[in-house]
């Protein structure tokens, strides 16, 4: 019997970058072995299967004409058979230490030795990387079947000792491995591993604390389709987050025994890697630095709200919705466990995902108990008049969401003296379609199935924190490039500059939030002599726009401001020390 598998075909033929390679391994059906072999000719790939039982590849999933078929799963899962027959199960009875790194020691690497070469040089590697570096619990949810693919090939390298260099290239060469760290599949696993994590943990901590409140109630919704298909992704998601989570520990498992064993035969030692790694940071530029110390604060809970001996809640620290969260306490309003699981989805790319870089980064804090409650900490973006200033947001999700999206209140307004960007008011508005707070057009507003919070906080940094903010205004933009949009931009530039030192600067030094303290000090300290220079240089400029008769007198007073706010955050800086980069000891009461 001789079977034309087209779409198998093409997947390889992609994945292979259309090399002409041969591939026999034998596959088990009942109680025969049946051949499967990948041939080329003229110009396409074939798989054929050898045997008399009815081969399982036969009848394929029907796709359309092409590797633009639906069926990635399937296509992968063919692949992986040729890598390892018998596949790796994973089971809640089968631990870790119970797969063995050697089911695939008759692998197909003894017959096609070249085969590690070829996959590194096809773009199948940057394929699978592709699906692991994606930290969205919500796609993933929607496309359960290609992501068990995807993991399940990845278990058939970590079986396979030719292989598993393939899941982090550069462990071999320890002394160029920083750079490769961070994009290898090893390394990628790690990382939707902790995404997982952070999404189980913090949906079972969301239900504990629903199922302690007697005033909230779980609304169970009449069943419906959204409904059905809700219950539909969360059903699957039980069963992809144990295969990530066993997938990491096999990889991690199979890389660690590859390092050892090489690290035998090059006569290397650990203790020589620790010295060159200890090398490398002293490397580490001013940039990598600050991303190596901040990156820790990225993302962590802090308490903002707790609740009395009388039920009623109080607040820590200074939050804008305090009135609309006790009002949906007090109520007994009703909440409901899609909500839930979406806040624990959010709350899963955002512990992953948050921006960061030496320009400007995204710090959050989520309450310890309620996913719902959120505060923000942006960096000014380099290049704008709010270059290095941090600004602070609150953040509810309302009883409806994702239904409607997120409430938030920009909160470094001068005690609401400040209009920081017309987008920006000084009453805390932030005006963004994508918050359905501005008009703009359907495929911009709020969607409740694609939009997330990620998605938000990224347009305010890079929709709104602009370097010219000015031309934000609506109608505004037809003036750029004129002598009079120009002169206006920069009169309105030079107040936000001035007011961004002593608001997003000054202040947050001298009073910052509790929750955001470390990640104030330790980016002030990391960046002061650039946030130093960078006064310097505006004050340099605006006495340069002082001398337009038109704006002189205006940005003569904001450069008098301007002036006075860099001396005294000089002053407030240089009481910084390299203290604040110690990491506090929980333990200590």
């Amino acid at each position: 019997m001789k079977v034309n598998s087209r779409p198998a075909a093409c997947l390889v033929s992609f994945l292979l970058q259309g090399k002409n390679v041969l591939l026999e391994q034998p596959k088990k059906s009942g109680n025969k072995v049946i051949s499967h072999v990948l041939t080329s000719h003229a110009g396409d790939l074939y798989i054929h299967c050898l045997g008399n039982n009815r081969c399982p590849l036969e009848d394929p999933p029907s796709i359309s004409e092409g590797c633009g078929g639906r069926v990635t799963d399937y296509r992968i899962n063919v692949l992986a058979s040729f890598v390892c027959p018998l596949g790796v199960k994973i089971s809640d009875e089968v631990g870790i230490d119970d797969i063995s790194l050697d089911i695939s020691d008759e692998d197909i690497t003894n017959a096609l030795p070249s085969l590690p070469d070829i996959f590194m040089n096809s773009c199948l590697i940057p394929t699978l990387a592709s699906y692991l570096r994606n930290d969205s619990v919500l796609d993933m949810a929607r496309h359960v079947p290609v992501y068990r693919a995807v993991l399940g090939f990845v278990r058939c390298i970590a079986v396979s000792r030719n292989l598993v260099p393939l899941l982090h290239p550069g462990q071999h060469n320890t002394k160029n491995t920083s750079k490769d760290d961070t994009s290898s599949l090893c390394s990628l696993l790690t990382k939707m591993k902790l995404c997982v994590d952070t999404y189980g943990s913090r949906l079972r901590s969301s239900e504990k604390v629903e199922d302690s409140k007697k005033k909230i109630k779980v609304e169970t919704t009449p069943s419906s389709a959204a409904t059905k298909t809700e219950d539909l992704e969360n059903e699957s998601l039980s069963l992809l987050i144990p295969d990530v989570q066993t997938t990491s520990m096999l990889v991690h498992k199979a890389v660690d025994r590859y390092r050892w064993e090489h690290l035998k035969i090059d006569g290397s030692s650990t203790d020589g890697d620790a010295h060159g790694q200890g090398a490398d940071e002293e490397l580490l530029s001013t940039e990598e630095k600050y991303s190596f110390v901040m990156m820790p604060l990225q993302f962590d809970t802090f308490s903002v709200v707790t609740e009395g001996a009388d039920g009623k809640i109080n607040f820590t620290i200074p939050y804008h919705f305090s009135s609309s969260v006790k009002s949906a306490t007090s109520s007994g309003q009703r909440t409901n466990a899609g909500r839930a699981r979406r806040l624990a989805q959010e709350i899963a790319s955002l512990s992953t995902s948050l921006p960061l870089s030496y320009s400007s980064s995204v710090f959050v804090r989520c309450d310890e108990e309620r996913l719902d409650i959120m505060k923000v900490l942006m960096t000014g973006p380099a290049d704008t008049p709010y270059a290095n200033g941090c600004f602070e947001f609150d953040v509810y999700f309302p009883l409806d969401y994702p239904s409607n999206p997120m409430h938030i209140s920009f909160e470094t307004t001068g005690n609401h003296r400040i209009r920081f960007n017309p987008n920006l008011y000084n009453d805390g508005k932030v005006c963004l379609s994508i918050l359905n707070t501005w008009h703009g057009r359907p495929e911009e507003k709020w969607n409740s199935q694609t939009s997330s919070f990620l998605q938000v906080l990224v347009s305010i940094q890079s929709l709104i924190l602009v370097p010219e903010p000015y031309f934000n205004e609506p109608g505004y933009e037809r003036s750029r490039g004129t002598h009079s949009g120009t002169v206006n931009s920069r009169e309105y530039d030079a107040n936000i500059r001035q007011a961004t030192v002593k608001w997003a600067m000054l202040e947050p030094l001298k009073n910052p939030c509790p929750c955001f303290k470390q990640v104030i000090e330790r980016h002030f300290f990391l960046k002061k002599d650039e946030v130093l220079g960078q006064c310097d240089e505006w004050i340099g400029e605006l006495e340069t726009w002082s001398k337009e008769k038109r704006t002189m007198r205006s940005i003569s007073h904001h450069l008098d401001s301007l002036r006075r706010h860099t001396t005294q955050l000089r002053d407030e800086i240089a009481k910084l020390s390299e203290d604040c980069l110690e990491t506090p000891d929980d333990d200590t009461e």
